[in-house]
């Protein structure tokens, strides 16, 4: 701020300097006013949807032993990254390990006898053919080694069983995510189907949840056929200052019906968030982008006043050696853009510059400006910004003769009417 007032001031001195080397009686020139002109924006742009929304994890899966027994060991850390398969609790296995080995004793119990029974069976075969031994006794052989057969599969059935429950006492992760807390510790004994032991969080890739209202829907589903089934969401996040961590996403999936109680639709996207920008149960703010308009007129949110009539803004045109003349032109707003900088308005076909700060008592009395930066330095006939504050003061003071010259032929205009108007009453 020191250095924006010092060159102010020296550009006042200067310019006064000028003035005052005047002849004493001639009227000091009065210069155009100092204006800070902005860049009209013509670009493509999309209309949108702005509403809030809730992020998800992609997976989320509670951990839940299949078996019942005592915690011998935790191998992770509580909130650390897991693999898919990777080993997060051990239960006590020494029961199941044996009764794993009970039931393969009784599967190689159960092979033994059919082997016994089957070779039995083939010797009274050819017994039975030569009528050393009765069909009925033979039968019976046979039936054996079907009950044979039987036990031999419920032996192997029981064996899969029981090295399935010891498998179960290694607890694995099954998907990649992030780790909750520990909900036991070491030494808890948990129970088959109940004890929640934590939960994984797959949330390298999310779901984030809109909600739009229900008159909408119909667009946002012609906006997704049009555009292969998905409609191309920025997310942000929802605190002002952090509205600059954002991510686009997709919207393909729209819920089944709508929310009665609250007349509204219910959107979902799918995120990538590799880099964890996001986190589950986050409230965010989302634009849905629905149709796109063609050359578009974007001004900054500043340069939009309010009148008798509406919106406005000064429009600044060239005029000549450095000096823009000033019309106030009425606008029709719209949506806001670029981090909500730049504002579309309707109504400003082919303008150009128009007016960011720019006195409006001083345009009531010429609407003829200069063009200076923020800090005051003015902008050259050559459009280039003039830093010594003696030229700076010389272009100033030069701008009194455009402004006197447009004075000059207002008033000749002016004076040119005022005939033609009476002669028009007494015609009348």
């Amino acid at each position: 701020m020191k250095t924006i007032k010092t060159f102010v001031l020296l550009t006042a001195s200067c310019a006064l300097m000028l003035a005052c080397s005047e002849k004493v009686e001639q009227k000091a020139p009065v210069p155009a006013t100092p204006a800070e002109l902005s860049q009209v924006v013509v670009k493509d742009v999309s209309e949108y949807i702005a509403t809030l929304g809730t992020t998800s994890a992609y997976e989320s899966v509670n951990i839940v032993p299949q078996v019942t027994g005592q915690v011998m060991k935790i191998n992770f850390k509580q909130g650390a990254e897991v693999k898919k398969g990777d080993v997060l609790f051990e239960i006590d296995s020494r029961s199941y390990k044996a009764l794993m080995d009970s039931a393969q004793a009784d599967l190689e119990k159960a092979k033994s006898q059919l082997k016994i029974d089957t070779l039995d069976m083939e010797r009274n075969a050819k017994l039975v053919k030569g009528g050393y031994v009765d069909k009925q006794t033979f039968d019976s052989l046979v039936a054996k080694v079907a009950v044979d057969k039987a036990q031999v599969m419920a032996a192997k059935a029981a064996l899969e069983n029981a090295k399935l429950n010891y498998q179960w006492c290694f607890i694995k992760s099954p998907v990649d995510g992030f780790a909750g807390f520990f909900n036991v510790d070491v030494g808890n004994i948990v129970s088959q189907n109940q004890t929640v032991l934590t939960t994984v969080k797959n949330i390298r890739k999310m779901y984030v949840d809109f909600v739009v209202p229900s008159q909408n829907l119909n667009d946002i589903m012609q906006s997704m056929a049009k555009n292969g089934g998905k409609l191309e969401t920025e997310i942000s996040y929802i605190e002002d200052t952090m509205q600059h961590k954002k991510r686009m996403c997709q919207v393909r999936i729209v819920l089944n019906q709508i929310r009665y109680e609250t007349g509204s639709a219910v959107l979902r996207g799918e995120l990538d968030n590799n880099d964890l920008l996001f986190w589950p149960d986050q409230p965010i703010k989302a634009k849905l982008y629905t149709n796109k308009i063609k050359g578009a007129t974007l001004v900054p949110e500043i340069c939009v006043q309010t009148g008798p009539l509406g919106p406005y803004v000064y429009v600044a045109t060239p005029l000549e050696n450095g000096v823009f003349k000033m019309q106030q032109t009425t606008v029709k707003t719209g949506q806001h853009y670029e981090n909500n900088t730049l504002w579309l308005v309707e109504g400003l076909k082919d303008a150009k510059l128009v007016a960011t700060r720019v006195s409006n008592l001083r345009l009531q009395m010429s609407p003829l400006v200069y063009r200076t930066n923020a800090v005051g330095a003015p902008y050259g006939a050559d459009g280039k910004i003039i830093e010594n504050p003696q030229q700076a003061g010389a272009f100033v003071m030069g701008t009194a003769e455009v402004v006197q010259k447009f004075i000059a032929s207002a008033k000749q205009a002016q004076q040119a009417k005022q005939p033609q108007n009476a002669q028009q009453k007494q015609g009348k």
